[in-house]
């Protein structure tokens, strides 16, 4: 094998493996969009639960000694 074809050759290689590297990168960043897509929606699930929590620890029934006594006392 003559230093041409053996540079040619390892030139081809690498071709072959950085192909196969943005391949694999493209593949990973496509995971991270699709995670990060999935965070944001679970962020808004615990803050709307949040919220409904917050809800439902506020008394719905005003105390007793701010009420107004019913008209037929």
């Amino acid at each position: 094998m003559t230093p041409l074809e053996s540079a040619t050759n390892r030139i081809e290689e690498l071709e072959t493996k950085m192909m196969f590297q943005e391949d694999l990168i493209e593949q990973l960043n496509q995971s991270i969009i699709s995670q990060q897509q999935d965070i944001r929606k679970l962020t808004q699930i615990i803050e709307r639960m949040n919220t409904q929590l917050e809800d439902l620890r506020q008394p719905n029934v005003i105390d007793a000694s701010l009420e107004t006594p019913p008209p037929h006392y």
